[in-house]
């Protein structure tokens, strides 16, 4: 009896098997048959040929106008702040009293002292009030010169391995004639923030007067790399795949599919470091899915999309 059951057990699992096999071989010839039906489905395709040009990586960081030119009024005397012609956004120029102070002295009643602006510029800061007693050393206002500055920005440790003294940026800000500003590093940190682990680089404008002015908020667009002659695509060519980065090449009538390696990229264009030719016809749209030897219905120049 017992040499029956395990003659049974051993049927079932050789007819498991068998099914499974089956059931396997039948997959595979749907799969075959699936893929030989993708591949005579022919799909229309827009190609453009890589080109030979520079392409520059760029980063952009927040950066802050902050004035070259300020200073600090002080009263030469002590006293009492009795009048404050000082207005914080008031332009003024040398001689232009920012304060009244009272001399507070026995003996020298109603003797007023002005406490004058030493260069032309804006207030930015009144730091006293009527009736306050200051001394020569009491700070009563800050005038800055708005039109001469400097932005500061933030850059990590990466990017700052990458920079260099005159090395050019572009400044973005509001009312900037053509939307940006050239200008350049003038210092360099020799060390990050403990807090932030960030870097404060300087920058200047280079092109002359502009509309910075101080207080400003700014995007500083920083090249970090640049290639003279690079083998240019279109972004929208290049797949990321399980296997990779692929793009996809009309041989003819015929699709074949690259896989490639990728270097610096732009919002229009990334470099080929291998996997394509400048002869090559790369796919870039599509109006169905790309598989390696499908055909190809229509070709026609790639013409950006909205």
């Amino acid at each position: 009896m017992r040499k029956w059951i395990v003659i049974g057990v051993v049927a079932l699992v050789l007819a498991v098997v068998v099914v499974l096999a089956l059931m396997r071989a039948a997959n595979k010839r749907e799969q075959a048959k699936e893929f030989a039906e993708r591949r005579e489905v022919a799909v229309a395709v827009e190609v453009a040929e890589p080109r030979i040009g520079p392409i520059e990586e760029t980063k952009v960081f927040l950066g802050t106008v902050v004035s070259t030119v300020e200073a600090t009024v002080f009263s030469k005397i002590p006293g009492k702040v009795v009048s404050l012609p000082a207005e914080v956004g008031k332009r003024v120029s040398p001689g232009t009293t920012v304060a009244v102070i009272d001399y507070d002295q026995p003996g020298m009643k109603f003797r007023y002292y002005n406490a004058y602006s030493p260069i032309s510029g804006e207030i930015t800061e009144v730091i006293v009030d009527v009736g306050d007693m200051v001394t020569p050393s009491t700070p009563l206002a800050t005038v800055v010169k708005p039109e001469s500055v400097k932005i500061e920005t933030s850059v990590p440790a990466e990017t700052l391995a990458l920079l260099s003294r005159n090395h050019p940026v572009k400044i973005h800000a509001k009312g900037c004639e053509g939307g940006y500003v050239e200008g350049e590093i003038v210092n360099l940190p020799r060390s990050l923030s403990p807090d932030s682990h960030l870097a404060i680089i300087e920058i200047e404008p280079t092109a002359g007067l502009s509309n910075l002015r101080a207080g400003m908020f700014t995007e500083v667009e920083v090249p970090v790399a640049r290639s003279e002659e690079a083998l240019l695509v279109p972004p929208q060519a290049i797949h990321r795949e399980v296997d990779g980065l692929t793009a996809y090449v009309a041989e003819g009538d015929t699709v074949r599919r690259r896989l490639v390696e990728t270097g610096l990229s732009r919002a229009d264009a990334v470099e080929i470091v291998s996997g394509l030719e400048a002869d090559d016809e790369v796919i870039v749209y599509a109006n169905g899915d790309l598989d390696d030897g499908i055909k190809i219905a229509k070709k026609v120049p790639y013409q950006p999309h909205e």
